[in-house]
């Protein structure tokens, strides 16, 4: 007689039966494991490693951010240039600045694009595409001689080439870190503000001993040489099962009942980030009548503070919370504005602002990414922050254009020197501080309740 042994391990029903077999004793049994579910038992979650080559990941991250943003954020110096030396006749300071805003949107409209081509051919192809494009369009720029070819070479095609690089970019990093994930953001998104630096110095140099085509020249040709083997060296996990979402287009994310707050954030707190980067040199020398030199060495201080602020907001942020250090960061660089910025009557005071601006005022760059792994998780990030882009247009296109059309209506009314910025300053200052309010929307929804000192 067979009798049937039946126990549970692990979950698992074990039915042990007795099967007497040529050679077996009559009171041996066979385990044979039969599973609640006639699937395979499935592999256990992979976890993130918390260093190791996500590290390279890093450091490659920061160079990308440095030889794309970072060379963007230095548009300060062409611009100038382009105003003292009336570059190209009949253009406006309005046109000149919305060249500057193209470059950014140009660079985060494409989001959707660069999500398909990287799920179709892998996140390498269109950041090799998107270096080869960087790379020309520089090039291009260089033999511009209208003011629509610029905003075709230096803004439109630069965008591109930015877009493709740097949009496949944060989901990749996010797989490697868990308990450091904003650190290693952080440190990936300082790069932008250690090629300000760079560039800001070089671009200048190179104007001043080689003319303006070489200086472009010459900085296509360090973008390109930086570019290319950071591209190679990066990895993503998704050999080891670390998938993620990158789906081109999911509209569900404009009406997430946690994640809208996260764009009202973008909203606000870039139109703030974008008027008060590019406007302190000019401020320094139309408002305050200091030299080009002082404007360009505030500057270099903006552009050192943010590579140094964007890794300590991420040290910071994983150890009181995401969104706690993403509000109190932003509320920090809109106060700056409306008590220092407003009051800078000499360049000691403009050095100090420059050095709050530079370590809080891209707070949004360093922040949005670990900020929207905690509201939609790391699988989803990829698709969430496609549409964070789209959003992030608006004010990096219209922002600058704004506050040089609210400094022109002040100078109008009869105001002159640094009293023609105050509207543009406080217009500034408001849009972090409400930017800032916006995120207690998302820390209601991840708290399930309104207390402001929970960690979250």
């Amino acid at each position: 007689m067979v009798t049937p042994i039946i126990s549970w391990e692990d979950d698992k029903t074990v039915v042990a039966v007795v099967k007497p077999e040529e050679g077996r004793g009559p009171d041996e049994v066979v385990p044979v494991a039969v599973g609640k579910e006639e699937e395979e038992e499935k592999e256990p979650p992979l976890t993130a490693p918390d260093g190791g080559y996500g590290w390279i990941v890093a450091i490659c991250q920061f160079l990308c951010n440095a030889a794309t943003f970072g060379n963007v954020t230095s548009f300060g110096v062409f611009l100038s240039f382009y105003r003292e030396n009336n570059y190209f006749p009949g253009t406006t300071d309005i046109q000149y600045a919305f060249v500057g805003g193209v470059i950014v949107a140009v660079a985060l409209v494409i989001s959707p694009l660069s999500n398909y081509l990287g799920n179709r051919f892998g996140f390498r192809a269109p950041m090799i595409g998107g270096v080869l494009l960087y790379t020309a369009s520089q090039f291009a720029a260089a033999f511009s001689r209208t003011f629509w070819e610029l905003l075709l070479s230096q803004g439109i095609a630069t965008g591109l080439g930015i877009g493709l690089i740097f949009i496949p970019l944060l989901p990749i990093l996010a797989q490697w870190f868990t308990k450091c994930r904003a650190l290693a953001l952080g440190i990936a998104a300082g790069g932008s503000g250690g090629g300000s630096l760079v560039f800001s110095i070089v671009t200048r140099a190179s104007i001043e001993s080689l003319g303006l085509r070489w200086a472009f020249i010459v900085n296509a040709l360090v973008c390109f040489v930086v570019l290319v083997p950071a591209v190679l060296l990066i990895r993503d996990r998704s050999h080891l099962g670390s998938k993620h979402n990158t789906e081109p287009l999911e509209l569900k994310w404009l009406a997430h009942p946690g994640f809208v707050w996260v764009w009202l954030w973008a909203l606000f707190a870039l139109m703030g980030y974008v008027f008060g980067v590019l406007s302190v040199p000019t401020y320094a020398v139309s408002g305050l009548g200091l030299t080009q030199t002082q404007g360009a060495n505030l500057q270099a201080i903006l552009a050192a503070g943010q590579m140094v602020g964007r890794p300590a907001i991420g040290l910071v942020a994983d150890r009181i919370g995401r969104i706690n250090a993403a509000m109190t960061f932003t509320f920090v660089a809109g106060f700056s504005c409306l008590v220092i910025w407003m009051l800078a009557h000499s360049y000691s005071v403009l050095i100090l602002f420059s050095i709050l601006q530079g370590l809080t005022g891209g707070t949004f760059w360093g922040a949005c990414a670990p900020v929207t792994a905690e509201i939609v998780g790391v699988k989803d990030m990829g698709s969430a922050m496609a549409m964070l882009w789209l959003v992030s247009v608006v004010p990096n296109l219209v922002s600058e254009p704004i506050g040089i059309a609210l400094v022109n209506y002040s100078q109008q009314l009869g105001m002159q020197g640094t009293d023609a910025y105050r509207i543009g300053i406080g217009f500034t200052g408001a849009c972090f501080v409400v930017g800032s309010m916006t995120l207690l929307g998302t820390k209601r929804y991840v708290q399930g309740n309104w207390r402001i000192w929970q960690r979250s």
